[in-house]
């Protein structure tokens, strides 16, 4: 006998209500191989992929950064104000501010969703030498990629 013979006389033994509870564990059983044979790995390697073009607009950013000099050069007197020189500067390094706020003394504080911690102090290092802008106050957290979340204050020098 054939093993798909043998296993047609089982089934052929089965009573339907048996035969119904063994289709319904089949549908479970596929169900779940489904979910941790398929869904789990994709999921994992869209989270890979995203780590990694995360990491070459990082790299992208700062080869970017490096091919113009470094820095942003702007005179801070151009009546752009601080908002003006730090949203820039920002966007030349590849950074993207999600939200910011102008306090009335003239500080300005800007939250970042993501950014390589390379590209940042870079950015910073631009402001100050450049623009003359300092950070006065900063919060950082780590995302899971290696990239940061920050919250950065910042003031034009001699404010």
């Amino acid at each position: 006998m054939t093993l798909l013979r043998t296993a047609r006389d089982a089934w052929a033994l089965r009573t339907p209500r048996e035969r119904l509870m063994l289709q319904g564990l089949a549908v479970v059983l596929g169900g779940v191989l489904f979910w941790y044979g398929l869904l789990t790995p994709l999921d994992a390697a869209r989270d890979w992929a995203r780590a990694e073009r995360q990491a070459a607009a990082a790299d992208l950013a700062a080869v970017t950064a490096l091919a113009r000099g470094g820095a942003v050069r702007a005179a801070p007197s151009s009546g752009r104000g601080l908002a003006g020189v730090v949203d820039v500067a920002a966007a030349a390094s590849g950074i993207v501010i999600d939200r910011r706020r102008e306090e009335a003394d003239g500080r300005l504080t800007v939250w970042i969703t993501a950014v390589q911690p390379q590209i940042l102090m870079q950015w910073i290092i631009g402001l100050r030498t450049a623009h003359g802008v300092s950070v006065v106050g900063m919060s950082a957290s780590k995302l899971d990629a290696g990239s940061l979340t920050v919250e950065v204050s910042f003031e034009q020098a001699g404010s």
